[in-house]
């Protein structure tokens, strides 16, 4: 292989990276579906942990969102809760809803703020009450 054609084939390679760079669809509030992971963290017990959570898509107003983490560092926890779209104000994406976790656990309610890289929320339920600290992962 002569240098030129080194060259050109390198120069190829650089140019196509860099269309593939600036054809690739950047992450939206508008679209919240994929993996999130973070740490959650009650205010009332002062307990906390990892949090990872995977949001799909129902419909343009609600995301069906599947949280997992750990409870005392190795009480593993997982469920779901459906999250309404309330309003959309320029990058961020205002989200709440309800989860009935059990007699022994309540209901909790969520009221939450997304942006295309960042979930933050709050949830009260009527023995706790504490936050999700969550960024979206690489896709």
């Amino acid at each position: 292989m002569t240098f030129s054609s080194r060259v050109f084939r390198g120069l190829v390679f650089v140019i196509g990276f860099v269309a593939l760079l600036c054809l690739a669809k950047p992450a939206s509030a508008d679209d919240l579906c994929g993996c999130w992971s973070g740490c959650w963290k009650s205010c009332c017990t002062r307990h906390h942990g990892p949090l990872k959570a995977t949001f799909c898509k129902i419909d343009d107003t609600h995301y069906c969102v599947h949280f997992r983490g750990r409870f005392c560092v190795v009480l593993p926890f997982r469920y779901s809760v459906v999250l309404t779209v309330t309003k959309r104000e320029g990058d961020k994406v205002f989200l709440e809803g309800d989860s009935d976790l059990g007699r022994l656990f309540g209901t909790f309610h969520y009221e939450a703020v997304a942006t295309a890289t960042e979930f933050k929320a709050v949830y009260t339920s009527c023995k706790d009450e504490g936050r999700f600290d969550l960024t979206r992962c690489c896709r």
